[in-house]
């Protein structure tokens, strides 16, 4: 053979070879690459992100649960104290609705009263919440059996929340006032509790008749 004929056999040679070994070395060098990962070189920054990942989500899956139950155990002791003071009435005011020692009452002209009491009776501005005397007694409404009796009488209201055996019609004024209508009673000696306790005196006789 001679030598240029022995030169094409070579590089034929080295040519298939080269076809061979770039695979065979890409296979190695991917066999390589996944035994580093396998050894934990390659994986170390994924595993160190998976790994905080899953602590920030423990950790914040904690504290909101934990928040979550200490609000709740906080709203579930406001709401116990606020039942346990909104349960009964104060004795102040027990004593408020009653007619002070030495109690004098407003005078004044009986017509002009009645007509004033009237309008009062219908003023939601009297009250905390919205209502006022007319919202439970419009056209004679609302009023027990015993409002016909002669004051002071027994009122079923007066004794299970106030502890009064017997009220006064302008008492009785006075309860209506602080319990439904969720207000401060009106100043003993004020004209409008003269004047209301005036226009219930009508609206006792309307009653009476009935």
């Amino acid at each position: 053979m001679n030598t240029d004929s022995h030169r094409k056999e070579l590089l034929r040679k080295l040519s298939r070879n080269l076809m061979v070994s770039v695979p065979v070395m890409t296979v190695v060098a991917m066999a390589g690459m996944s035994a580093v990962s396998e050894n934990g070189l390659g994986l170390i920054p994924s595993a160190e992100a998976a790994q905080g990942e899953a602590e920030g989500e423990a950790k914040g899956e904690a504290e909101g649960e934990a928040k979550g139950e200490a609000e709740g155990e906080a709203e579930g002791e406001g709401e116990g104290e606020g039942e346990a003071e909104g349960e009964g009435t104060s004795e102040a005011m027990k004593e408020a609705v009653r007619r002070p020692e030495g109690y004098e009452p407003y005078e004044g002209d009986a017509e002009s009263l009645a007509k004033k009491g009237e309008a009062l009776f219908s003023n939601t501005s009297l009250s905390s919440n919205g209502l006022s005397c007319a919202t439970c007694h419009t056209n004679g409404a609302g009023y027990a059996d015993t409002f016909s009796n002669e004051y002071p009488h027994f009122v079923a209201m007066g004794k299970s929340d106030f502890g009064m055996d017997k009220v006064h019609l302008d008492e009785m004024v006075q309860i209506c006032m602080v319990a439904p209508m969720a207000a401060e009673p009106l100043e003993w000696d004020s004209e409008e509790l003269a004047a209301l306790t005036e226009y219930m005196r009508i609206e006792q006789e309307k009653f009476k008749q009935r």
